[in-house]
This record gives C-alpha cells, structure tokens and sequence, in this order.
C-alpha cells in the first residue's frame, strides 16, 4: 500500500522526526536498521536510546520511504491468534444466540479505538451449525496524528468453529494491524460474554495461549514441538531462527563456563536454525530456566490432495508494548508466509490452501499445548 506523501522529496529531522519515531507504527527494529545504515551502532535499540540519536541526524527521503512503507507492509501481513471457550453440552445451540443479538448494539465494537471507522461493517455468515465467521474492513486515519496524515485500510477476520467429537468453540483471529486485533477481541470477548449469559459455555473469558501461560522449561519444550508437523498434511518443520533472551527474573546464571559469559553481556541473541543442534543453550534442559524464547521461524512442507509446496511461518508472542505486564501477557501469534505451489493454482486455491495451512497451524498449537498441560498433572 502506497503513502499519499511524496517520500522521494520529504526531508525529516528535528521534532517532526520525533513525532514519526516515537509512534506505534514504526518499530523499534526499524530505527535500528535505518541507524546502522548510517553506521551508528548502539547496544540497546529501546526507542528512548535510539529516537534522539536519528532524530539529531538528517532523514533521507530513502530513508523515510523505508520506514514508512516496511511499517505498512508489516502491519498488512495477516497475523492470526486462537483461543477456545468450552460449550456445556455437545448439543448446546450456540449459532442462534449469535444470530439474534450478537449486533443488536455494536457501539462496543470500535471501544477504546480512535481515528477508525468501518468501510464494510462486521457481518456474522453462518456456513453450518459447526462453522460461523464475522469479516469486515476499516478505515484508519491520521496514520501519526500529530503530523503525517493519510488513509489506510485493513481487514479482520474472526473464524469459529464447533470441533467434532469436542464440546468446544474455537475462535481463529484474523487481524493485519492493531486496530483489527483490537476490534478481534472486542467481537470474541462479546460473544463469549453473550453465550454465557444463554448458559451456552461455562466461562465468559475464552482460553487463551499467552506468555505466562508456561513457565521457561515448559515454553521452550512447546515451541520445539511446535516442528512436529502433522502427519499426511505437514512435514516435521525446519527451524530457520530462533530468538533467546535471557531472563532477567531467573535464578543468578551458575559458574558453569558454558553460560556463565551470557552475565552482563548478552539480553537477547538469535541463533540461526542450521546451528540449532550444535547450540547447548537448546539441546540441554539443565540450562532452559535461564532464558526464554520468544518467536521461531520455520520452514515446512505440506500436502493437500494435488497440491503442494513448502512455506514459512512464524510463531511468537504478540506484546503491545515493552513493559513486563504486557510482555507477560502476551498473547501466542503465528504468521505464514512464503508460500509456494508446485503445481499451477488459479487464486481460490490459493485462499483454500492458506485456509487449510491456517487450520493445521492451529491444529499443532492446540495440540502441543494440551500436551504441555497434561504433563503437568
């Protein structure tokens, strides 16, 4: 998506680069990148170290066209997160409670939302009484309001489906920017609140995966399983990189030469996947209590009916901001991408086979994370 501005003659710098900086539309990887493209290299890229370092510099019109439209092309990308509401009974009739009243009054939908309006309303389409999705777009503006004005527009998906065999609802997210995940949650945390007044779940607040929802040993086993794949539809996943970082909050690291040079020295390090089986920090358990990880990269065949290929998918924990709250409760996210086809595909199915991909994602995450649950008892 293009920027109505003409970043190929804006020149930034002082407050005005200041105002772009510090919004949530750029990240901080971002200004570390433009930084290190200048030659400047800092230690810590938290926005309070790196904002006044390029502020004090001149912005390239190359230079804000790449943080302009790496920002837009990231928020684009669709993200997708699942979570999970236990019925009361296999037969229980969730479909008509969300038929009736689910947007009788949807003023609660853009709550706590700002400068975004609704270009196509969230409609709820029933496929059959196991499947249901709510789809709809909006409009954001004044994309950094203080200066840089502009129109973009983004898609949300909400897919629920009644798993045979299980009495439960699964709730698979679709969301391309912050706004989206927002109105996401507002749809799933209104329906869960409306099925529990019609004595339809038994809990209004959906089961989500988040951060703390593993300690350090147990996050660390869940994203290795997370290779796994599915048997006849997935291959077992390479890893392409994993993100360590250490945790601040665990034991004083030991005396052992093996990680005793990590004090001090080292918050975050990522290790590439052919390295993965040579890296002690991943191979021995002993060392898992020290550090978490945070977001994996892999790489994966798959095969549905005619059709296959590979593609690549990323799984990590979704903060919205850098506090220790937000960090903790952050909520599991995946991301698939790179997706290829050996055999020629007309567009639909395309869309079938990114559907049927998001589906096994979300068939290995529950999967890995009951396990988890159950080794606990």
């Amino acid at each position: 998506m293009k920027s109505p501005i003409d970043t190929d003659s804006i020149i930034l710098f002082g407050s005005d680069l200041r105002v772009l900086l510090n919004s949530d539309h750029i990240s901080y990887g971002e200004i570390d990148c433009i930084l290190k493209e200048k030659g400047i290299y800092i230690g810590r890229n938290d926005k309070c170290n790196t904002v006044p370092i390029l502020s004090s510099t001149l912005l390239t019109p190359d230079n804000f066209s790449t943080l302009i439209e790496s920002s837009i092309d990231r928020e684009s990308q669709s993200k997708i997160k699942i979570s999970n509401l236990e019925l009361n009974s296999k037969d229980s009739d969730w479909i008509s409670p969300l038929r009736n009243g689910l947007f009788d009054d949807s003023s609660w939908l853009l709550s706590g939302i700002d400068n975004v309006s609704f270009n196509s309303s969230p409609n709820l389409c029933i496929e059959n009484e196991n499947e249901a999705s709510i789809s709809y777009k909006i409009t954001r503006t004044d994309y950094s309001k203080n200066w840089l004005e502009r129109e973009l527009v983004f898609c949300g998906t909400v897919n629920i489906s009644k798993k045979d065999g299980f009495i439960k609802l699964e709730f698979s997210a679709n969301h391309s920017s912050k706004e989206t995940n927002n109105i996401n949650n507002n749809i799933i945390n209104n329906i869960s609140k409306l099925l529990k007044h019609s004595n339809i779940v038994t809990s209004e607040n959906p089961d989500q995966i988040r951060f703390n929802s593993f300690d350090n040993e147990e996050r660390i086993r869940f994203f290795k399983r997370l290779t796994a794949g599915l048997p006849n539809n997935i291959s077992v996943g390479d890893v392409d990189n994993i993100e360590i970082n250490v945790d601040k909050n665990a034991p004083p690291l030991p005396n052992d030469p093996q990680i005793s040079w990590m004090k001090d020295a080292v918050k975050k390090m990522k290790i590439d996947g052919e390295k993965m089986n040579d890296v002690f920090l991943i191979s021995d358990e002993q060392y898992y209590k020290y550090y978490h990880i945070q977001k994996i990269d892999l790489q994966f065949k798959y095969q549905k009916a005619a059709n296959s290929g590979k593609f690549k998918v990323s799984f990590f924990f979704n903060a919205t901001g850098r506090s220790d709250h937000s960090y903790l409760n952050a909520e599991l996210t995946f991301l698939l991408s790179n997706i290829t086809y050996e055999n020629k595909v007309n567009e639909t199915s395309k869309k079938n086979i990114r559907l049927f991909l998001d589906e096994c994602m979300a068939k290995i995450i529950d999967e890995k994370y009951q396990t988890i649950c159950k080794e606990r008892k």
